[in-house]
């Protein structure tokens, strides 16, 4: 088995744009191969980045992506694809996109994607959040686990910060966040969304909102 862990950055020029005009200017995956544990925390596993200041344009960061994935599915029994918010945002945007520049059939490309598992973190800690949508951003569930001695990886830039970090033409920035996401949901993965949960059910309350 193994686990793809993936964030995706994007360009939107304005906010209120959110998907029709946004282009993918970075992606990031850890492929993990450790096992299926919390001791695999302490196994470093670095992180594959495509991006646009590293002379690739969008449709090539799309199709490497997809090629990484064929890759991981073709090499293992199971793939599993973890994320944040990935079912609503990433995976479609990505099979959007994969059309879009005629790397695919959308048949093709859907049934890719549906013969992956795939946790989404952000679906998965609703729970831990009573069910409330509000307060469900990795800052938060960051300060969560901090207050309660998790010892989280570090979160700091939220994903707001990306466009103004473009425009300045502060890439490595972006590279930071990215990878920054993507040690935090394998954090979550493999030791700290059961024990927000745990936590949530034990006090009876949101923990993402205050």
């Amino acid at each position: 088995m193994v686990r793809l862990y993936l964030d995706l950055e994007t360009y939107r020029p304005r906010k209120e744009g959110s998907f029709v005009e946004e282009r993918i200017i970075s992606s990031g995956l850890l492929i993990d191969e450790t096992p299926y544990q919390e001791d695999s925390l302490k196994e470093n596993v670095d992180s594959v980045v495509m991006s646009e200041w590293d002379g690739l344009n969008e449709c090539q960061i799309v199709d490497k992506i997809h090629e990484q994935v064929k890759q991981a599915m073709a090499s293992h029994r199971f793939t599993v694809i973890c994320g944040f918010n990935i079912l609503r945002f990433d995976i479609p945007l990505l099979t959007c996109r994969c059309i879009q520049h005629s790397l695919g059939k959308l048949d093709e490309v859907s049934k890719m994607w549906n013969d992956c598992f795939t946790i989404d973190y952000f679906q998965q800690l609703l729970v831990a959040n009573r069910n409330f949508f509000k307060g469900m951003t990795l800052k938060k569930i960051v300060e969560a686990s901090e207050k309660f001695g998790l010892n989280p990886p570090a979160y700091n830039k939220s994903g707001s910060a990306i466009k103004e970090l473009f425009d300045q033409g502060k890439y490595r920035e972006i590279e930071g966040h990215l990878k920054q996401d993507l040690l935090i949901v394998r954090w979550l993965d493999l030791y700290g969304a059961k024990r927000l949960i745990e936590k949530s059910v034990k006090e009876g309350k949101a923990q993402f909102q205050e």
